[in-house]
């Protein structure tokens, strides 16, 4: 069953703390402010990363002798098992979050992916826990080199880029970004590629000042409220444009004219029998700024590519255009 989708005009601070617990990690399998399909249960992955230190320990000091050690290291109410591999077949760190590396995990979810610390960290000292966070999730990636594409780098990834993004210091991952922004890691390059997004590209990242700049004109963005009161009502996205505003054609369907709409790298314009490609979107829609009825080729919910007639004109900023 889908969830309905969060937004960051309807949540409180514990509303994100409890999306966080209750939705992310209980397996819905969808950030909740993107389209990029991506789990956050970590769980199996800890296990690995802490069963792989036990079996080289093991290995070195002897089976007999450490085992059972082991295994009274594994403490919280649901560890059940006479080996700790037994115990690792039921255990879920995910769902009873007592060790020292789910809390710091957890942590960097509600961070990251929300913008929020943990409900007893006070006010004035919430600035230094997001520094300390940051320098101990660089230590846990360090030290334990969790699988580079796995859920537990991406939680990282994404507590760092937001970390940097608030403090203006440092860049940003891309896939870190398509999650803030609420769109896929494919479409943050295409921005790139295009330059029409106002990012600043450093190697395979982005600066964190340009992406501070382009996650504001994203109403999907859960920006980072920590440095005001729980008790603070949510604030609704700004209604005002903070980029370059273009007037594009409306379809009786609702649809509009836009840069996906691309054929063969042209767009094709026109009625049936007089359309003309032109070459570049903004040439297209210049000419279509010009007729008495804008007319264009989109494809349909089938794939196929028809020509439908605007019927109204809609004012959009060109940066939300050209995620589209």
């Amino acid at each position: 069953m889908n969830m309905p989708a969060l937004t960051p005009q309807m949540m409180t601070a514990q509303d994100r703390r409890d999306a966080w617990f209750q939705r992310e990690l209980i397996g819905y399998g969808l950030a909740a402010n993107s389209d990029y399909s991506a789990t956050w249960d970590y769980g199996h992955e800890i296990l690995e990363l802490l069963a792989s230190r036990f079996r080289a320990i093991e290995l070195i000091l002897g089976t007999e002798e450490v085992a059972p050690h082991l295994l009274a290291m594994l403490h919280g109410p649901d560890v059940e098992g006479e080996t700790w591999q037994e115990a690792f077949e039921t255990y879920d760190p995910v769902l009873t979050p007592h060790w020292t590396g789910t809390k710091l995990i957890d942590n960097a979810g509600i961070y990251g992916l929300y913008g929020v610390t943990p409900a007893n960290v006070p006010m004035e000292g919430r600035a230094t826990w997001i520094d300390a966070l940051a320098q101990q999730l660089d230590q846990f990636r360090r030290v334990t080199q969790p699988e580079p594409q796995g859920v537990i780098a991406r939680i990282i990834n994404l507590a760092l880029s937001r970390h940097a993004i608030d403090t203006g210091e440092g860049d940003v991952e891309l896939q870190s970004l398509a999650l803030l922004g609420g769109v896929t890691e494919g479409r943050i390059r295409n921005i790139l590629s295009s330059g029409d997004g106002g990012l600043e590209k450093v190697g395979q990242r982005v600066t964190a000042v340009s992406a501070a700049g382009w996650l504001k004109g994203r109403k999907e963005f859960f920006a980072s409220i920590w440095q005001r009161p729980d008790e603070a009502a949510p604030e609704a996205h700004s209604a005002d444009f903070s980029d370059d505003v273009v007037f594009v054609p409306v379809a009786a369907d609702g649809s509009i004219f836009h840069p996906g709409l691309a054929r063969g790298g042209k767009f094709m314009i026109g009625a049936k029998g007089e359309e003309v490609q032109r070459p570049s979107f903004d040439d297209a829609l210049a000419a279509l700024q010009k007729m008495a009825t804008p007319r264009w080729r989109r494809p349909n919910e089938a794939g196929n590519w028809g020509i439908v007639s605007g019927r109204d004109w809609k004012r959009i900023e060109r940066r939300q255009l050209m995620l589209m």
